[in-house]
């Protein structure tokens, strides 16, 4: 009975999922996942990303390349503060980072817009980090100081499937509810950082960002853009 009454429960979750979904969308709303990444923390100073899959196309063009290294600076920064074992749902303007990190050393961050909803993020990430690690388990051993040293052409397929989130239904009738890993919900970056800490210090001393893209934080910063994940 207690099986029949779990399955019942998924049964009413993906329908209202899909009613979610089917509505924003007649209502002109977009949902958009904007990137994957996988990251190493174990054994490293800083978290070391593996691979990663981006889709930037909702995005200015000549932003883009600004955009993507914020995405990459942000994944490493929450890859950082991630508890072994948790889960993190950031909420920043209107962009939600989701943060998984795992006791076997690696992390998973998907960054996507307000509109996307949680639960299909939280899934996605979870089954990516588990096929992944599944797939590469050999590469993960060896030592990993550059990013993107894994080819993982599987993260860019599963980031565009699920560019619809109604694609979930597949995942979601035969998987369980999530798992009981704790999510610990972020109103802001801000909160994340230690006492003293500053996130326009931690822009400022970033390898993972050029002077262009501290310019253009500075400059959207002070006119109150949401045009990069921050």
């Amino acid at each position: 009975k207690r099986g029949k009454a779990r399955g019942a429960e998924r049964e009413r979750s993906v329908c209202a999922l899909r009613r979610k979904c089917v509505s924003k969308k007649e209502c002109g709303v977009s949902m958009k996942l904007f990137a994957i990444m996988v990251l190493k923390w174990r054994g490293v100073e800083e978290p070391v990303v593996l691979a990663s899959a981006e889709d930037l196309s909702s995005f200015n063009y000549f932003s883009r390349g600004s955009v993507k290294e914020f995405m990459v600076f942000t994944a490493r920064t929450l890859a950082k503060r991630c508890a072994p074992g948790t889960r993190m749902q950031v909420e920043e303007k209107q962009y939600t980072c989701y943060v998984h990190s795992r006791q076997d050393g690696t992390a998973g961050v998907v960054l996507a817009d307000a509109e996307y909803p949680a639960r299909v993020a939280l899934t996605y990430l979870s089954q990516c980090l588990v096929e992944f690690t599944e797939a590469h388990r050999g590469e993960l051993e060896a030592p990993r100081v550059t990013d993107n040293c894994i080819a993982a052409p599987e993260l860019a397929t599963s980031l565009a499937k699920y560019q619809d989130p109604v694609e979930a239904d597949k995942i979601l009738r035969i998987q369980k509810d999530l798992d009981e890993t704790k999510t610990i919900l972020h109103q802001a970056m801000d909160s994340l950082l230690e006492r003293g800490e500053k996130l326009d210090d931690l822009v400022a001393k970033s390898r993972d960002l050029g002077d262009a893209s501290k310019n253009f934080y500075k400059v959207a910063k002070k006119n109150n853009s949401c045009c990069v994940i921050l």
